[in-house]
């Protein structure tokens, strides 16, 4: 049975599985006998050229081979079947994440609302007026600014600025000629020579005299009453239009009194005071002016700044303004 398939099929090579022509006694490929007995190791010299190669070939590789080519060993092979991966990347840093418009633009906490102020004309020809007083305040005059008395001749062109400030009104007095008063809350400090106004009168508290000088023989003095050295006196005067003087007292008493009437000094014609309007206290230092007018008014003149709350007034030429809150 052997023999007739030799005869009529080809021979397949024992090492290395090529199939041969029939009746061929070597194989075509590797030349190793085909009457060898199937499965035996061929022969040393047939491995030497694997040997040489160092890795063992696949079976089917050397079938792709023509004799006297030489075989392509079978890492190459490998490695032109198996496709190069790329070294694998480091992942990008993660974008830091942006804030978001709510987040970085986010509105300012609501600031509360400070109250709505106004000055009102409570005195003076033109009582009844209102004035309401913007985030910007205003400012007062003849002819200047947003508060206007044109037909008051004690009123300079721009006389006063008003600015609203944590809730209270700041007024300050821009050199004017005849000046800016604040009414007195109780009692009140002021120096030598301070100004105050009371119904229709100016007064100027003029403070402690000065000690006469002593007698020399033969040294010219000018005549007046004397002054007694044995004790301090005040003075306070009285300012007429145009800045002249009027009456004046001097005392060396605790207290000084103006009013209509029973007073140190006394004006019984003027309606805008009461019997007692006010008193003084002089002092070393100066003077502690008190209001007892009932409400009418005591009012001190200040320079620069003076802060203002609902309920306080400012005499303003011949007008009295008085801060109010609106609701």
């Amino acid at each position: 049975m052997v023999a007739l398939l030799r005869q009529n099929l080809g021979v397949v090579c024992p090492s290395c599985d090529f199939l041969n022509v029939v009746g061929a006694v070597k194989c075509m490929s590797c030349g190793t006998a085909t009457d060898s007995p199937v499965g035996a190791a061929p022969p040393a010299a047939a491995k030497a050229p694997a040997e040489t190669g160092g890795a063992s070939v696949p079976p089917g590789l050397k079938r792709a081979t023509n004799p006297g080519v030489p075989a392509v060993s079978a890492a190459p092979a490998a490695a032109q079947r198996t496709p190069t991966r790329p070294p694998e990347q480091p992942a990008p840093p993660a974008a830091a994440s942006r804030p978001t418009f709510q987040s970085s633009a986010a509105p300012p906490p609501a600031q509360p609302a400070g109250p709505k102020l106004a000055m009102a004309v409570v005195a003076g020809p033109a009582r009844g007026q209102r004035f309401r007083l913007g985030a910007n305040g205003a400012q007062i005059g003849r002819s200047k600014g947003v508060i206007l008395f044109p037909d008051d001749p004690f009123v300079s062109p721009l006389h006063a600025t008003l600015t609203v400030r944590d809730g209270k009104v700041i007024i300050r007095d821009e050199e004017s000629t005849s000046g800016c008063y604040v009414s007195v809350a109780g009692q009140e400090t002021i120096p030598p020579d301070s100004y105050f106004c009371t119904g229709l009168r100016l007064f100027r508290y003029a403070g402690a005299l000065e000690p006469a000088p002593p007698f020399t023989p033969g040294r010219l003095q000018v005549y007046g009453a004397p002054v007694p050295t044995s004790q301090v006196h005040y003075a306070l005067e009285e300012i007429l239009l145009g800045n002249r003087p009027g009456r004046t007292i001097i005392t060396a008493g605790p207290i000084l009194t103006i009013g209509q009437g029973k007073c140190d000094l006394s004006f019984p014609n003027d309606d805008g005071l009461a019997p007692r309007h006010c008193e003084l206290s002089p002092m070393p230092t100066g003077a502690m002016i008190r209001d007892l007018s009932g409400g009418l008014g005591t009012f001190v003149r200040f320079t620069g700044e003076r802060a203002l709350k609902p309920g306080d007034r400012v005499r303003i030429g011949q007008q009295t303004l008085q801060v109010e809150a609106l609701n």
